[in-house]
Parts: structure tokens; sequence; C-alpha cells
């Protein structure tokens, strides 16, 4: 009769580690996966890949949609600033960046940006990426992906916005 006591404090432990290990090390696990794929397609780190429109069995982004071009890059900031640049297309149009954790720490769109070009410094701290006016970023981990996603609003404007989103570029300082 006193044995289930125990069993019952052994099940509370075990499912507390379990839970724990799946909240704070799932997002962990899912990053690396993600991040290894777009480096190993880019060639490494602080590269872009440019991935062919999506298509129902493409799952390399969670939930991709057909009407987007996507841009991606894994970027490095441990050794030294990243310069995220690309041109801003007239039509939707953003840059997001995610940490290590799956956390997204910035976004800019279309709206927000007031000229057809952007340059961002992606840093691990203010000092390190000050340079030339250029807005720095601080990254909260110094591994991470920037998604750069433009619109295809119409077939017969594809080629042009295509074009714009390959000059999109993620090269250490």
């Amino acid at each position: 009769m006193k044995t289930w006591p125990m069993w019952a404090a052994g099940t509370i432990a075990l499912v507390a580690v379990f839970h724990t290990l799946t909240v704070f090390g799932l997002p962990y696990g899912i990053m690396n996966r993600a991040m290894a794929g777009i480096a190993s397609q880019a060639g490494g780190v602080n590269k872009p890949v440019y991935p062919d429109r999506p298509s129902a069995e493409a799952r390399g982004i969670v939930r991709p949609s057909p009407d987007l071009l996507y841009t991606a890059c894994v970027y490095d900031v441990s050794a030294r600033p990243v310069k995220l640049t690309s041109p801003v297309p007239d039509t939707y149009w953003s840059l997001s960046t995610f940490a290590s954790n799956t956390d997204n720490f910035f976004v800019v769109n279309d709206r927000q940006v007031k000229t057809d070009r952007i340059e961002i410094i992606l840093a691990s701290s203010e000092e390190a990426g000050s340079n030339k006016g250029i807005p720095v970023i601080v990254a909260p981990s110094s591994k991470g992906i920037v998604l750069f996603r433009s619109l295809v609003p119409s077939e017969d404007l594809r080629a042009e916005i295509d074009t714009k989103r390959r000059q999109a570029n993620c090269e250490p300082l």
C-alpha cells in the first residue's frame, strides 16, 4: 500500500522532466534542423538560398504560400556582424529574423521601408554593428534564420519579382 505514493511521485517527476525538455529543448531542435537544411542548400552560413516557388509538397518553410517567393539565410554573428540587403519591390515584401529558439525578433515590411532598397546590420551587440548610419538590429542568439518574402500578385510579374528577390543578400561585414 505504501508503494503507490512512490509511483505517483516518480511519475510526476518523470512528467516534469519530459515537459521541461519539450518546452525548452524542442524549439532549439526545430531551428537546428531548419538551419542545417537552409545552410546545406546555400553552401554555408551567411549565404542566401533562393528556393523555387513553393508547391503543396514544399515544407522547407512551415506552411509556405504559393503566392510568395522566399529567400532564406542562416545568419551567424558570432565572429562579426552580418549585413542584410534587399531591393524592395512594388508589392508586399517583408524581412523577418528568427533566433535559435524560433523567436521572431525583428520584422520589417514594404510599408515601413520608405526607399526601394533596405540595408540592415545584424549584430551580437549594438557596438559591434555600428557602421555608416545603417540601422543595427541586435540578435538575441549568435545563429538563426533570416527570411525574405515577396508577393507575386500576378503571373506576368513573377520574373521581375524573382529577379529582385535574387538580389537579397546576407553577408558578413
